[in-house]
């Protein structure tokens, strides 16, 4: 596939039993979209559950893999933001203020067996972790049809999404969802992305504008930032694995395998191919 090597362990059989995480840079739409795809081959080929958060640059809508363009057409407002359609499914993030994940499991692997054991144990190690933290965070178990439909994924209630009870809820659920994912079962391997949000995003407004952790997180429960290195030891922990947290990016721009997946992600007939 031509990606790059990273450690000669991969091959080990003790792959099993480590969780790997990468803190990619921020970095434009189809790139990230590339980097995920790449994170799931190599998930695939190493037998290996493998992870990277990373953040958009510049601020991006990404439309989930079933939405219509027409939908992102009549939303006025985003005409001159960048666009990607994601893999997965899902509604439409904005992008900016928010840490994505993208999560690869291999099929072997007994999360990959039910889309709601995957949403469970990332969504619920999270929970866990704000609930420590003095939050009243919970994943959603009965949806209302019409929640599934909104254009945006953060006005959406789906089985498993994560909200928070607080008085600043923006939406007639009465909670605000800080975390939505969605799945893509390819070829030997699951490829779940999920987006955290962290703050309002200032360039938005209206029905697209949410509230994020950061936004109603006491100073004295820490910081997002120490939130989020709790959710990824307690995932860590559900998966019975060593927590990894690798130095360096899990891919090179210059890469061939990444170029070529970046531009296919580029492309308007793969933008609009709904």
């Amino acid at each position: 596939m031509g990606l790059p090597n990273h450690r000669a362990s991969y091959s080990d059989q003790s792959q099993k039993s480590v969780l790997r995480v990468w803190r990619d840079p921020s970095a434009a739409g189809g790139l990230n979209m590339a980097a995920d795809e790449a994170l799931a081959r190599r998930s695939e080929e190493t037998n290996s559950v493998l992870m990277r958060l990373y953040g958009w640059q510049p601020h991006t809508v990404s439309l989930g893999c079933f939405q219509k363009i027409d939908d992102f057409s009549r939303a006025s407002f985003l005409a001159h933001w960048p666009v990607v359609r994601r893999p997965s499914g899902g509604g439409a993030i904005i992008h900016g203020t928010d840490v994505t994940y993208g999560l690869a499991v291999p099929s072997s692997h007994n999360w990959s067996k039910r889309t709601e054991d995957l949403y469970s144990a990332v969504h619920g190690a999270l929970v866990q972790e704000l609930n420590d933290r003095d939050l009243k965070a919970r994943m959603v178990e009965v949806v209302r049809r019409e929640q599934e439909q909104n254009f945006y994924c953060f006005n959406r209630r789906a089985f498993g999404d994560l909200v928070v009870e607080h008085p600043i809820a923006s939406s007639d659920c009465g909670n605000c969802k800080i975390l939505g994912s969605a799945q893509r079962r390819l070829s030997g391997v699951v490829l779940q992305h999920g987006t955290l949000l962290l703050h309002r995003n200032p360039q938005m407004q209206g029905e697209g504008s949410h509230p994020g952790l950061g936004d109603f997180l006491q100073s004295k429960a820490g910081s997002v930032s120490d939130v989020i290195e709790g959710w990824l030891q307690r995932l860590a922990d559900q998966l019975g694995s060593q927590l990894i947290q690798e130095q360096g990016f899990s891919y090179t721009k210059d890469n061939e395998g990444i170029m070529r997946r970046t531009n296919r992600y580029e492309t308007a007939a793969w933008l609009n191919r709904r």
